[in-house]
């Protein structure tokens, strides 16, 4: 039987004895069919790396065995197995290749340190918008694999964002001065007493503050760029995807800088539980463009957070914000910041509809009440 040869460098696993006599070709049929079916007393990993084998199988009968309980596989099992750091680069390639995976189990298998080039690129020719984000994410593998990165730039459903990234990573990555990160902006004013800008009542004139504004697209631009060519950011790049969620709970501030960008949602999201997270970085978090929109739901979700003004003000000016989050926010600004935000074209129409009603309602004179005649 012919066995497929993973890529080389891949981590050669120990088998049990009964794995290598069939992959050897000296096992008798029987014992062929009752491991195609799932039935061998073997351990998870060395069962399913069988049955993905026997798909090679000279017996048409055991490769429909092999192929039905493959395809039988529950999704819990098969997450575990493709979290494994010892899974196998064939059981990888796959699965992946099935068009089967979605969600976290999608994500465990791309971004898996021993999916192999291929199975990238197989990957990369035809999926959808949602995987590609996460194959983009594995940027450590795009720098290694000038393939892989022509085969990105083939498939129309990458987005702009991602090919800009690529294009950046491809221009600029390699070999460039190092550049220091600058800390994320605060949400408030140095020095400005945080109660003066807590809770400011309904229609008072609290004070703009120019840092709670949302980032063009020219800075976030700049920015990303910066980042990008930081030693922290090298680092980040050579983490698989559970070491980043590790990070994203531990890490200092640059660390959850990058990391609240990162595309796959598990880790960004798990940016927002640090225990570390300042005020500061919490309003830094809602002025940007280029993150997940969940991120900033459940920032507009905290009270805690929202409790800020420079925060809340950020929320309502950042377009990425889901509008339903955005209205319920509009009465607590001042009415000068609710005058600027309806006539921000980037806010939606609907919005800023909502903020002219709302401002007209605060600042035209009361009608004067006719008297009844007697």
């Amino acid at each position: 039987m012919t066995v497929p040869d993973p890529q080389a460098g891949a981590t050669r696993v120990p088998r049990h004895p009964l794995v290598e006599k069939i992959l050897a070709g000296t096992a008798p049929e029987a014992i062929r069919m009752t491991a195609a079916r799932g039935a061998l007393p073997l351990p998870l990993h060395d069962l399913i790396y069988v049955q993905v084998c026997l798909l090679n199988d000279t017996l048409p009968g055991v490769v429909q065995a092999a192929g039905e309980s493959l395809s039988k596989m529950a999704d819990e099992a098969l997450l575990a197995l493709l979290s494994d750091a010892a899974c196998d680069p064939i059981v990888l390639d796959h699965f992946a290749r099935s068009g089967r995976l979605a969600g976290a189990a999608l994500e465990a298998a791309v971004a898996h340190p021993e999916i192999m080039d291929a199975t990238l690129e197989a990957l990369a020719a035809t999926a959808p918008e949602d995987t590609l984000n996460l194959i983009v994410t594995n940027e450590v593998r795009i720098i290694k694999s000038p393939r892989l990165l022509e085969v990105l730039r083939a498939n129309p459903n990458l987005s702009a964002d991602n090919r800009r990234r690529l294009t950046e990573l491809e221009r600029d990555f390699v070999g460039k001065e190092e550049l220091r990160v600058r800390e994320a902006p605060p949400a408030a004013a140095v020095g400005a007493p945080e109660d003066s800008i807590a809770a400011a009542p309904e229609g008072a004139e609290a004070p703009t503050d120019q840092t709670a504004l949302p980032m063009t697209e020219e800075e976030e631009r700049s920015y990303e760029e910066a980042l990008r060519k930081t030693p922290t950011f090298q680092r980040i790049m050579k983490m698989n995807v559970a070491e980043r969620v590790q990070l994203a709970m531990k890490g200092n501030a640059e660390e959850r800088a990058i990391l609240i960008r990162d595309t796959a949602k598990m880790v960004s999201t798990q940016v927002l539980k640090s225990p570390k997270l300042s005020d500061n970085e919490i309003g830094g978090f809602a002025r940007m463009r280029n993150i997940h929109e969940d991120i900033l739901r459940v920032i507009a979700s905290r009270k805690d957070w929202t409790k800020n003004y420079a925060t809340v003000h950020a929320l309502v000016r950042n377009p990425k914000t889901p509008p339903g989050l955005t209205l319920q926010f509009l009465p607590r600004l001042g009415n000068r910041d609710l005058k600027v935000v309806t006539g921000d074209k980037n806010i939606p129409e609907l919005v800023r509809r909502q903020a002219r009603n709302l401002f007209l309602v605060r600042t035209q004179p009361p009608k004067k009440m006719k008297k009844a005649a007697h």
